[in-house]
């Protein structure tokens, strides 16, 4: 099983500035400070971009400018202001906050510095800076920095790939209690990469990534009761696991479960359950659900046809990024 992950920036432009290295510590560092406004970096007293004094804060509840510790229009106080700020989710609006909470040391925003540089959004592009970034937020102690490390030593991304380094990263980050760290480290030991292949330790590695709340865990632990790998072959004790998965939120498991209750075969066929599971996916976003649902509903499979609810599920598989609904829709349009 491969996971899919990637982390998904909105393009923006910001006003133009002139951007010092990430984590650059010198004589000027405790002086430096970014507009709120313009995202300018300055060493003055006001920005030379927008006007904008230092002492001065804007609000990010109500938008009022203070140079109090608390905003005199809402009470918010200064700091919660800025950590709203920067893990607001619109990028224009958080970097400059966030890049002020990474230059304390903050973890939490070293981490999301990390993949502005990684994708060159805001800031030139740097994989170095990335990296450091990363490693600053170890050194912090902060859990998920460990295991944004170990990733980039198991694709091989900004930096050279070494299984081994990244195993040392999971472990570190398991050990801190990221459950996610737990699928990395059960699949080393199943795919005998940096360790040597032992089923019974990748399965032990998916339960406590499971109980931590791993949906992705469920799922390797299902698929190895499903396959016979490390046990006998048993889909009874997979069935109850892919559940499992499907409950703590993988629309891959609810996606899977659909099409198994849908077609029978390890399972009893039952379309009233398998639409459930398939509705429960497309609400999670999987568009292979979708596209079942617009089939289903195309043919009446499980439902009274209706070209309409059909046309309906596929035109939301294709905004979900499925092609083949992409292909089919001119079809359905031109029919009568």
């Amino acid at each position: 099983m491969i996971r899919k992950i990637c982390v998904c920036l909105l393009a923006a432009v910001l006003a133009p500035c002139a951007v010092l290295p990430a984590l650059a510590e010198d004589s000027t560092a405790a002086s430096r400070w970014f507009c709120m406004v313009c995202g300018s970096e300055n060493t003055g007293s006001a920005c030379p971009s927008c006007g904008m004094v230092r002492s001065i804060w804007i609000c990010f509840s109500c938008g009022e400018k203070n140079i109090s510790d608390a905003c005199t229009g809402c009470g918010l106080d200064r700091e919660e202001s800025l950590r709203r700020r920067a893990f607001c989710g619109e990028p224009l609006r958080a970097y400059p906050a966030l890049r002020t909470l990474a230059g304390r040391g903050d973890p939490e925003a070293l981490c999301a510095l990390a993949a502005y540089y990684e994708t060159g959004l805001m800031v030139p592009k740097d994989e170095k800076a990335a990296v450091e970034c990363c490693r600053k937020a170890c050194d912090a102690g902060y859990a998920p920095a460990y295991l944004m490390l170990g990733r980039f030593y198991d694709q091989g991304r900004l930096v050279e790939s070494n299984p081994p380094k990244a195993m040392e990263y999971f472990r570190q980050a398991a050990d801190l209690g990221v459950a996610e760290a737990y699928w990395y480290i059960g699949s080393y030991y199943e795919e005998g990469v940096a360790v040597a292949r032992d089923f019974g330790k990748a399965m032990e590695m998916y339960t406590l990534g499971g109980e931590a709340g791993d949906p992705d865990c469920w799922m390797s632990l299902a698929y190895c009761y499903a396959e016979g790998k490390g046990v006998a072959k048993d889909f009874s004790a997979a069935l109850p696991l892919y559940e499992k998965a499907a409950d703590a939120g993988s629309h891959l498991a609810c996606d899977y479960l659909g099409w198994l209750y849908m077609t029978g075969g390890p399972v009893e066929a039952d379309p009233e359950k398998g639409l459930s599971w398939y509705r429960k996916a497309a609400a999670l976003g999987n568009g292979r659900s979708m596209m079942a649902l617009g089939y289903a509903y195309l043919t009446g499979q499980g439902v009274a046809a209706d070209e309409a609810e059909a046309l309906r599920w596929y035109r939301q598989a294709a905004l979900a990024g499925r092609a083949d609904a992409d292909r089919i829709l001119p079809q359905l349009q031109q029919q009568p």
